[in-house]
């Protein structure tokens, strides 16, 4: 007797017997007429779905790519870049010009002197070979002066701290999201990120005070390492290069004075002698800051009753003895009587006077060029006052000002 041979039934509609009739070679199920066809129908679907994704990756790659996200950030970087450099070459223009006529206001000076003496002797017919050779060696020492004044120098980036943080194109492993590595080793995505260099240039330049406790503050800026080069990765990100100097103390002095003061040790100490309103020491830097971040430390090795004043003011400025000591026409006068109250545009902003500084205390000024804003850090309360500076009121060069209103008073700057 003839044995009957059972067939599968068709994966979709589960006829029983004789329901299945041909199977799929890619998923190996098995469907009747109807059904096979339909499950063609269905792979000619999705292979049209593949085919329209595959022209739109195509045409993508055909379109021009100085449209990427990354370029963009490049192209800010660069526009800010240069806008810093030709601000530094101004600054520098400025302080040249400045040098210049001092040294020839000096050499007037003498040559003035000089002509008095000439005019005197020839008058009086008695001078001597000796004073023909002496005038002779005065007018040679000034000639050399004028020709060939003291030797100036152009800092490069190895010598002093630079805000300008080069970038280049570094591929990682794969990330999720093109990301920027900032030099103190911090990651951000390109698409939540808030600190691009757009939004420093776009900060609010109102001033504004505040004081908050600095116990959890941290160095940022130290000098960061290259990363080891990885393996070959697909995803392009942004990458700064070892440029940015660590926030170490600035090699700072004393220079100029208005009023009775001394200076002494190399012009790291200032000494009030003799204080009135009309006599308190107003004491300026020899320093001139337009970029970067910088940190000036002080030590106060006597103080009076009378509070001392730290602070900065535009290069090009004097503060003005004119009105009370705390407020005068000084509009880019910026900083701190004690540490409570702030002074802004020359003006008081805030008036909680309570003494904190005293003799043997130590302050550190810094100068935050890049965020345009200034800080005073007083180092035995851990206490950090902030105030934010309105660069049309304070333009760039700023150099340090320091008020003494007592007999006696004396700040030593430390290295």
């Amino acid at each position: 007797m003839a044995t009957v041979i059972g067939k599968k039934p068709c994966a979709k509609c589960n006829k029983g017997e004789g329901g299945g009739v041909t199977t799929c070679n890619g998923c190996r199920q098995i469907f009747c007429t109807k059904h096979f066809v339909e499950h063609r129908l269905e792979l000619s679907h999705q292979m049209d779905t593949i085919s329209q994704d595959h022209d739109i990756l195509r045409d993508e790659l055909a379109k021009d790519s100085s449209t990427h996200s990354i370029l963009t950030r490049i192209d800010n970087w660069e526009q800010e870049s240069i806008s810093r450099i030709q601000a530094a070459a101004e600054n520098a223009r400025i302080e040249l010009r400045q040098y210049v006529d001092r040294t020839k206001n000096d050499l007037k000076c003498s040559v003035e002197k000089m002509t008095t003496e000439l005019q005197l002797s020839q008058k009086s017919d008695d001078f001597t070979e000796n004073d023909l050779k002496r005038w002779t060696e005065q007018l040679k020492e000034l000639r050399k002066k004028l020709d060939t004044p003291a030797i100036l120098s152009i800092n490069n980036e190895d010598e002093v701290k630079s805000s300008i943080t080069l970038i280049q194109i570094h591929e990682k492993q794969r990330p999720s999201t093109p990301t920027i590595r900032t030099s103190d080793h911090r990651s951000y995505c390109l698409k939540e990120s808030n600190h691009t260099m757009t939004d420093r240039q776009q900060r609010s330049s109102t001033p504004i005070s505040r004081t908050c406790d600095q116990r959890h503050l941290t160095n940022r800026d130290h000098i960061p390492t290259l990363a080891d080069k990885q393996q070959r990765p697909s995803t392009p990100t942004l990458r700064p290069l070892n440029h940015r100097l660590s926030n170490s103390t600035t090699m700072e002095k004393f220079e100029e004075i208005d009023g009775k003061a001394v200076l002494s040790e190399d012009n790291l100490v200032v000494t009030c002698c003799l204080a009135s309103i009309l006599t308190q020491p107003i004491v300026y830097g020899a320093n001139r800051y337009s970029t970067g971040k910088h940190q000036i430390r002080f030590r106060i090795e006597k103080m009076g009753d009378q509070r001392l004043f730290f602070g900065i003011i535009r290069s090009l400025e004097n503060i003005s003895r004119s009105g009370q000591a705390q407020n005068n026409n000084n509009f880019s006068l910026y900083g701190w009587w004690d540490l409570n109250e702030t002074i802004v545009n020359g003006k008081t902003q805030t008036s909680k006077y309570r003494s904190i500084v005293t003799t043997g205390d130590e302050l550190t000024l810094i100068l935050d060029c890049e965020n345009k804003q200034i800080q005073l850090q007083h180092h035995r309360t851990k206490r950090l006052a902030q105030c934010s500076l309105d660069l049309d009121k304070c333009p760039f060069p700023w150099k340090i000002v320091i008020r003494l209103q007592s007999a006696g008073d004396c700040i030593r700057i430390l290295r």
